[in-house]
């Protein structure tokens, strides 16, 4: 109905690790999206082919040259403003593809996104974890108020702080679980 191409996205009805461990290295697949758990996730990145990991607070949006930019967009901010994001299947990233980048984060920016500049996007990131977990405080909190914890001042209608990082490896705070 929507003028995708048929059996574009398929599914297992019954699942077992077989056959999840079947799909992830047949010839036709070329991304997995792993959820259901560690083993799961761990056994994506293992399969040789490219992989997004999702967790409990690790939610990842795909936004590619084919979405609808301002209906991605609303959606993305109304799952991260909803109950501030403590839902575990918000949103906690987007990777944008860079056909739509711009459009992308423009939409971001006028609609209620925090760009943060390189200096800010370093200060939330020491905000982010303590001792290499999650950092309770800021599970919860509105936009403005993991600012404040970070030493920014955003205004206070800010409806989500955007950084912009290209490395998704343990070494990047942002690539890690958050609510």
């Amino acid at each position: 109905e929507a003028g995708a191409p048929d059996d574009i996205i398929g599914w297992i009805d019954e699942p077992s690790l077989e056959l999840s461990n079947a799909v992830m290295h047949h010839p036709a697949i070329n991304l997995i999206l792993a959820t259901g758990g560690p083993g799961m996730v761990k056994a994506a990145y293992s399969s040789g082919k490219p992989a997004i990991g999702v967790g409990a607070g690790n939610t990842p949006a795909v936004i590619d040259e084919f979405a609808d930019i301002k209906r991605a967009v609303a959606s993305i901010l109304m799952s991260k403003t909803f109950d501030n994001g403590v839902v575990c299947a918000s949103e906690q990233s987007a990777v944008v593809v860079d056909a739509v980048y711009d459009a992308v984060r423009d939409r971001f920016a006028h609609h209620g996104g925090y760009i943060l500049s390189a200096r800010e996007a370093d200060a939330v990131r020491k905000v982010l974890l303590t001792d290499g977990h999650l950092n309770a405080d800021i599970v919860g909190q509105p936009a403005h108020a993991i600012a404040a914890m970070a030493g920014l001042n955003v205004p206070l209608a800010t409806k989500v702080l955007i950084a912009e990082v290209t490395d998704i490896d343990e070494a990047e705070p942002f690539a890690h679980e958050k609510l």
